[in-house]
């Protein structure tokens, strides 16, 4: 009979520029096989900007399972949500897989000229309404929201790398 893993939450509030909150959090956790690589993507994403997270982890072996943090980019003209999750892997490398969500109030056929879709190359339509572009491992998804854009960035690092490289 599968266990059921119990799962610790914390709220991080208030907004750091550059800090290591997420870090602090997995650290504390006792999530330390893939603390390198935290750092690399806490830094990525929160490097210059006002960030908040919300993250969850298993409260036994947290070292083996996967670490989770949902991130509140803060700028100026909106908001990013970003859903992270950084995993260990039984060679010592460790993967992570994150979604960004961003509200464009541009078309997005507007949306998809914009510069931050440069050297997208369109793909597919997933079903009807939604378009899929891609730059090596990293997908964009344009989905019609009223007059604006929902848009979705997608990475997956697999085997990204190993503790303290």
């Amino acid at each position: 009979m599968k266990e059921l893993l119990i799962v610790a939450a914390i709220l991080v509030s208030g907004s750091a520029f550059a800090d290591s909150q997420i870090f602090d959090t997995a650290k504390e956790a006792n999530f330390k096989s893939c603390l390198s690589t935290v750092t690399e993507l806490e830094n990525f994403f929160g490097d210059g900007v006002s960030y908040g997270n919300w993250s969850q982890w298993a409260k036994e072996n947290a070292d083996k399972q996967p670490f989770t943090s949902t991130i509140e980019l803060t700028f100026k003209d909106g908001v990013h949500l970003v859903d992270l999750t950084i995993a260990p892997s039984s060679d010592g490398t460790c993967s992570y897989l994150y979604t960004r969500n961003w509200f464009s109030s541009k078309s997005c056929i507007a949306a998809s000229k914009e510069p931050f879709m440069k050297d997208f190359e369109y793909k597919t339509e997933i079903n009807q309404k939604i378009s899929g572009f891609q730059k090596g491992a990293v997908k964009i998804f344009l989905t019609p929201a009223g007059d604006g854009c929902l848009v979705q960035k997608k990475e997956v690092g697999f085997r990204h790398k190993k503790q303290g490289a």
